[in-house]
Parts: structure tokens; C-alpha cells; sequence
């Protein structure tokens, strides 16, 4: 169910009308679930030139959430302020927060700090709660007090919502489907002090043409679905883990800024290449990568351009670079996907063509919120959530592309519970593993074995030139193959009309 949220304006310029119209665009375009209300101006309580907080809050109860923005200073010079259903936001003095940046202030600043606000306070008025009794200290919360002004740039760069605040946030009665949407709003703010602008608008689909294609659409000659597969995925026990293969489908479009020179995602391969580039563009150093042969050897190389940039100086921006392609289509194979019977959709993939090939209002984890995710799953069977083991583009802090990384999370026992869970009790059919990187399938495996599962069901639909070998290395793992890449929409669409037809009564 749509939840509406009345916002006003009160003495703002032309220049913060601006501002805030593309605050509310960013936050609409990110999810589907809170809608925002422009209703107008309106007269606030004023004391020497600020709104009066104490009168402000001192009027008439509200029934249903309503937001006021402001370009006054607020009388007790905090950011935003919020009591029972009714907020305040202040954009006046902004820049304060980043008084202790080094360089330029991102270009997305003043974007991100609206939306910031319009996130922490769309909370606080649907929850009905008071801002002192939630906020708390600086962690890179959504719901840091930020006592220290410019603490307030951590919480932009961090933006998430930590595991306290979430289980305050569902005792008032806020639902994880609006507290995921809050969350995908904080996507766009890391996106936007990163120093990109997040895709405003998401690629134009066409279903009835998918239905065509899944009704009407051959399987590839010599492709035989093995009748476990099939028996899994009716009885809702299979899950999809999808490798980087996936978002190099011949149809999947994207569009990198015209400086990076890059037409496609990369693939594991050409990964090295694009991270020197980095180097030489951020930190004007050359590197030359290496040929890398073993999966050891990849990963200590990625741990070598990560030092290179400096873990929390160009690193961050050059995974954003790397992986954050506006998305022009997700192609027919991450779209079909969603059209299975299925429990879960993983992939260790960074990039947004998943997320753009799914329904709208699929909830997306990370492997940091991985209880949450297996919470959200036992709670709500409407939309299967999209769990992205090895983290995203828009949260650098999540990406686990270098060894240290890898090791990191060995030790993150809620990500190896989970993994123990899905791997175990569901068989697992791995897509866009193998066609074009083989080490992409050496993690996934690694991942499952570190933390030891390996009971359930393995299936593996590859590309027949590679097929002998991942047989060999993993014999556990059934391997469906076929004759060419641009045949894999078309076997997707064989497993969606097998499970349907076996549904039937």
C-alpha cells in the first residue's frame, strides 16, 4: 500500500526550490512505496529571523505525516527536527557539514543533504516518533544526532540504517517494505556525494513482449533441463545465483560517463586493466597489471590497487566508476529470471542490472544485512528479495572484491549462517558463471565451503567450451550446457514454462 507524506515550503529561494524538486525526484525515482505531497507554502512560527521550534511544535496535533521545509535557520541551529507526525527541515547553512572535507564539495552535496533529511524525517513522522528519543551517536547511521555539524558528511557518506534503529522503527509500526524503500533512497545519497548522479529514470521494458517470448520461444536444440531442476523449482526450493556472465549478455546496455572511454561491464579479467586506470587517472601513477592465471594471484592484485588508491580515498570512487553504469536495458535474461518460481535471487555481481531487471519494490540486501534479509524472508513472500552476496556499487564499504575483503568476510558469522541456510535446504542454480571468467565460479564455491555447506542440490548452466572443466573441478555440481551465450534467454524461458506447466492443476 502506497504511504503519502504531505510536504510544505516556507521562505525558500529559487535556488533551495531547486534543490529540494530534485531531492523529491531522487526520492520517487528510488522506490515506489512513500510518496512525497508538494502542498504548497506556508506560515511557520518566527523569532529574530528562525522558525520558532518550541511554538513550531507547540500547534495543533497532525493525523497524518506532514513534512515542513524551510530556508530559515532553525531557532536551536539544528538540521531538522521531528514530534509525533509533524517535522521540520532547515536547508539554510548546509555547507557546514563539510567544512572538514578535503578538496571540492561534491557537485550532489546539496541534493544529498535534502535527501538525507527528507529520509530521516519521512521516518520519524510515519513512526510517530520524537527525534530525541531515537537519535544517538555518530556511527554513519541515518539516525546519528550529528551534535558535531560536520558529522553530519559521515552520516550522508555512510547512509544506512543500523540493526538498533530498525527494530526501534518496526515496534512504532514501520514495515520492513517502507524501511527497505527509505533505504533505497539512501542508495541514491552515497551515489550522489560519490560524485555521480544516480540514473534517474529506470529502462522502459516491455512485459507483454517477455510473455510473448517465454510462450512462444523454442529450446535451443540439445538443451535438456534435468526433471530436478524443474521438480525444485515448482516446489519453490530453488535459488538463482547469478555471476557477472549475466550482465555481459549481448543485449544488456549500459552508458558509462563519456571520460571513462568503457562501452561495457567488465569481466573478471578486464577488472586489473580498469582499476590501473584508476591509479593513473586519480593517483597519477602507471601500472602495468599482470596476467593473472590463479584465483590467489587475482585477488592479491586487487589488494594491491585498493592500497593504490587509498582504501577510503579513490577506492571507493573507482568501484563507483567500475560498476555504476546508468543501465539502458538489463537485457532478457536478468528480466526472465524474475519471472521464476523461485526462493531467492543471489549474485556476487556489484553492478545495478539485476536491480533494474527486477520488479519494482524488490527489496535488495547485502551480505551486511544478511540476518535482516533472512528475517525479511520468513516475514513477507510477496517479492523475493535480491541479496547481493559480495556487496554494491553503492556502497563501496560492502564491495568484497580483494583478498583482504574475502577474508573480512569469512569471519561475518550472519553471512555464513545464511549461506549454510540457502546452500543446504535449496538447490542452487548457478547462471553467468563461467562464460567468460572460470575464478567467478572458483568464489562462489570457495564462499559455500568456507562456510560448510554443501548438502543441497548444484546445478550449473554453462557455455559448452568450459562445461569439461568446471565438471571436473566441481563434480558435485550437475552441468547443463549449451551451444552458444544468446541461447541462455531462451532456456530461462524453457525452466519459467516447465515450472508453469507443472503447476497447472
Amino acid at each position: 500500500m502506497l504511504r503519502s507524506v504531505r510536504v510544505f515550503t516556507n521562505c525558500v529561494d529559487e535556488e533551495q526550490r531547486a534543490q529540494l524538486e530534485r531531492a523529491l525526484a531522487h526520492f520517487h525515482a528510488a522506490q515506489g512505496v512513500i510518496r512525497i505531497e508538494p502542498c504548497g507554502d506556508t506560515d511557520v512560527p518566527v523569532s529574530v529571523e528562525r522558525l520558532n521550534v518550541t511554538r513550531f511544535f507547540a500547534q495543533a496535533a497532525v493525523s497524518d505525516p506532514q513534512i515542513v521545509v524551510t530556508g530559515r535557520r532553525l531557532s536551536d541551529n539544528w538540521f531538522t527536527h521531528a514530534e509525533q507526525r509533524r517535522a521540520v527541515i532547515s536547508v539554510a547553512d548546509w555547507t557546514i557539514a563539510f567544512v572538514n572535507e578535503q578538496g571540492e564539495t561534491p557537485l550532489g552535496a546539496p541534493d544529498a543533504n535534502i535527501l538525507t533529511s527528507l529520509a530521516l524525517t519521512t521516518l520519524l513522522a510515519i513512526a510517530g516518533c520524537n527525534d530525541l528519543d531515537v537519535l544517538h551517536e555518530t556511527v554513519g547511521c541515518l539516525f546519528d544526532l550529528c551534535l558535531h555539524k560536520p558529522d553530519r558528511a559521515l552520516k550522508m557518506r555512510a547512509a544506512y540504517i543500523c540493526s538498533r534503529c530498525a527494530t526501534r522503527l518496526a515496534a512504532q509500526g514501520v514495515s520492513s517494505v517502507e524501511r527497505d524503500a527509505i533505504s533505497a533512497v539512501l542508495d541514491r545519497v552515497r551515489a550522489l556525494l560519490l560524485g555521480r548522479r544516480p540514473q534517474a529514470t529506470a529502462p522502459q521494458t516491455d512485459d507483454a513482449e517477455d510473455e510473448a517470448f517465454v510462450r512462444d520461444t523454442p529450446p535451443p536444440d540439445g538443451v535438456h533441463l534435468p526433471p530436478r531442476l524443474i521438480e525444485a523449482c515448482v516446489t519453490g526450493r530453488l535459488t538463482v545465483l547469478v555471476g557477472s556472465g549475466m550482465s555481459l549478455q549481448k543485449d544488456v546496455a549500459v552508458k558509462y560517463p563519456p571520460k571513462l572511454g568503457w562501452s561495457s561491464l567488465p569481466s573478471w579479467g578486464e577488472v586489473p586493466r580498469r582499476l590501473a586506470n584508476a591509479v593513473a587517472y586519480y593517483a597519477g601513477r602507471s601500472v602495468e597489471p599482470r596476467q593473472t592465471v590463479t584465483l590467489e594471484e587475482l585477488l592479491a592484485d586487487m589488494d594491491f590497487f585498493r592500497r593504490a588508491l587509498g582504501e577510503t580515498v579513490y577506492y571507493p570512487r573507482a568501484i563507483l566508476d567500475l560498476f555504476s553504469p546508468h543501465v539502458i536495458s538489463p537485457g532478457r535474461a536478468n528480466r526472465l529470471l524474475f519471472k521464476m518460481p523461485v526462493q531467492w535471487v543471489l549474485t556476487t555481481n556489484y553492478d545495478f542490472v539485476l536491480q533494474y531487471a527486477a520488479p519494482p519494490g524488490t527489496p535488495v540486501f547485502t551480505w551486511r544485512e544478511a540476518r535482516q534479509a533472512r528475517e525479511y524472508l520468513a516475514a513477507v513472500s510477496a517479492h523475493r528479495p535480491l541479496l547481493k552476496l559480495h556487496g554494491c556499487a553503492s556502497r563501496p564499504d560492502t564491495v568484497v572484491l580483494t583478498g583482504l575483503e574475502y577474508e573480512r568476510l569469512r569471519q561475518n558469522e550472519e553471512y555464513l549462517s545464511l549461506l549454510r541456510f540457502v546452500f543446504d535446504s535449496q538447490a542452487i542454480l548457478f547462471l553467468g558463471f563461467g562464460l567468460s571468467d572460470p575464478l567467478d565460479l572458483d568464489l562462489a564455491m570457495r564462499q559455500a565451503r568456507y562456510a560448510g555447506a554443501a548438502e543441497g542440490e548444484k546445478f550449473a548452466l554453462l557455455h559448452r567450451d568450459c562445461s569439461a572443466q568446471v565438471r571436473e573441478k566441481f563434480p558435485q555440481v550437475q552441468v547443463i550446457t549449451y551451444p552458444d551465450h544468446s541461447s541462455v534467454p531462451a532456456i530461462i524461458a524453457q525452466l519459467v514454462r516447465a515450472a508453469r506447466q507443472r503447476q497447472q492443476p
